[in-house]
């Protein structure tokens, strides 16, 4: 687990395989952003979606891998 300098909230480093380009490949999200089975990522006008390629439930561990599955927009 990663503690993002000058941040309290700890995050967790994971890769993204499938995303759109432009998005990097790997990303550090904040543990409170996590549910256990969708990681929700903003991306230009929307939000990018991936659950994890890995089932084991919980909160993933430094390099876990996320597989895109949807996009979204932001709400208007």
């Amino acid at each position: 687990m990663n503690q993002a300098m000058g941040s309290a909230e700890p995050t967790v480093k994971v890769t993204l395989h499938g995303a759109p380009d432009g998005m990097p490949a790997t990303v550090l999200v904040r543990l409170a952003d996590f549910s256990p089975d969708r990681l929700k990522i903003p991306f230009r006008a929307g939000y990018e979606h991936f659950v994890p390629q890995d089932s084991s439930p919980g909160v993933p561990e430094d390099g876990a891998v996320f597989v895109w599955c949807d996009r979204t927009k932001f709400a208007e």
